[in-house]
């Protein structure tokens, strides 16, 4: 696992997101939320919240892919380097 997958993963585990369950799957960063989430809302809050969240990272910038979702539905959110 590269230094900026880390830091991320590191820093996602830190919030404290109510029932989400995070971890390392090959080049991204799965995160699995509570069935009872709405996805919709939970992605549009992540988007948010991931350009505040980006400021605190200090390894060097790389391509990373975040899935989210849970046994419903998942969507596929890409940060670009």
């Amino acid at each position: 696992m590269n230094a900026y997958k880390k830091e991320w993963i590191d820093l996602l585990l830190r919030q404290n997101y109510p029932g989400w369950l995070i971890a390392d799957d090959r080049n991204h960063i799965f995160i699995n939320i509570p069935e009872d989430q709405d996805l919709e809302a939970v992605m549009v809050d992540f988007k948010k919240k991931i350009r505040s969240l980006s400021l605190k990272i200090k390894a060097k910038p790389d391509k990373l892919g975040f899935f989210i979702g849970n046994s419903k539905d998942s969507r596929f959110y890409e940060l670009n380097a």
